[in-house]
């Protein structure tokens, strides 16, 4: 044999089977001989066909091995490593705190209960409705509306030809905030050296009827609620029923509280003072700007007093 036909039967590993027929020799022996036929074959062509079998098996094992290996490669150099096995869908994976040992378990919102109570609405807490009753003075002369928790205290007296009283009125805290006087007589109002600049800051007109005698003596403009200032070293202002002033004026040495009334009615005086003097002197309000004090129209204690006072209803006496 030649070099190649050698090293290719050196590495065949059926010639080295000392039970494997020669093959030549085989070949001459059906050539030459006598041919004999039979369903079954020799006991080392058999053993020969089953060798053959088993490489062929090998081979295919050790083809897809590498084929594995290679596709391994190729799925590696597409994806990168993995740091870790994905946890399967719906497990959560224990805290440091759960696998150090036991421990009593504390529960945490999911995602969908986190976003579901952030989208629900805190509720605020809103005032109570404040309740409401009427008052009528001893007199049968004077009705108005306050709030029920508020008292109301009253000095009733009577003169020769009528009677009159003196209404204090009190809110939750037991502090003095309006007094009606229906009076007779209405006293002078103060003298200063230099008077104060003021303005009316909210007006509105009541359904007070006015005696006729007294309109043509003091003409006047009609009753209404006001809540005026006056501008001094600070801001002092009043809340009361007055009559409107006909002569328009920008400054004044004090502002007077007080209505005609009805005929057969006393001067009605409603309101947190009687005077509203430009020393500030016993005003019931004290600001450090305008402003200031107009932002006190937006309290519930201004809207409380404002209604009490335009809910004024005077009539006579009964007979």
């Amino acid at each position: 044999m030649d070099p190649i036909k050698n090293l290719i039967s050196g590495s065949d590993p059926l010639r080295s089977d000392p039970a494997a027929p020669d093959a030549d020799e085989a070949l001459r022996r059906v050539t030459t001989g006598v041919p004999m036929f039979t369903d079954s074959l020799p006991p080392n062509v058999l053993q020969f066909e089953d060798r053959k079998r088993r490489r062929a098996r090998v081979a295919g094992v050790v083809t897809l091995a590498a084929a594995a290996v290679t596709a391994g490669v190729l799925v590696a150099t597409n994806l990168g490593p993995l740091a870790s096995a994905p946890a399967p869908a719906g497990t959560v994976m224990p805290s440091a705190s759960e696998t150090a040992g036991p421990s009593t378990p504390t529960p945490t919102a999911t995602p969908s209960a986190t976003r579901a109570a952030t989208a629900t609405p805190t509720p605020t807490r809103t005032a109570a409705a404040v309740l409401w009753t009427t008052f009528t003075d001893s007199t049968g002369q004077a009705t108005f509306e306050h709030p029920l928790g508020w008292t109301v205290a009253q000095t009733p007296a009577t003169i020769a030809g009528g009677s009159y009283n003196i209404v204090e009125v009190k809110n939750a805290a037991g502090k003095t905030v309006a007094t009606l006087r229906l009076v007779y007589e209405a006293t002078a109002g103060p003298v200063c050296p230099v008077p104060k600049p003021f303005q009316t800051l909210d007006s509105v007109v009541v359904d007070i009827q006015q005696k006729a005698a007294k309109l043509r003596e003091h003409p006047r403009g009609p009753s209404a609620f006001v809540f005026r200032v006056i501008q001094g070293d600070k801001v002092y202002g009043s809340l009361a029923l007055t009559d409107g002033d006909l002569a328009q004026q920008t400054t004044t040495c004090g502002l007077y509280n007080g209505i005609l009334g009805p005929d057969n009615v006393p001067l009605a005086q409603f309101g947190d003072t009687l005077w509203l003097t430009a020393d500030g002197k016993d005003a019931p309000l004290a600001f450090d700007s305008v402003d200031e004090a107009k932002a006190y129209m937006g309290t519930q204690e201004y809207r409380d007093l404002k209604r009490m006072l335009i809910s004024l209803a005077l009539q006579p006496a009964a007979s």
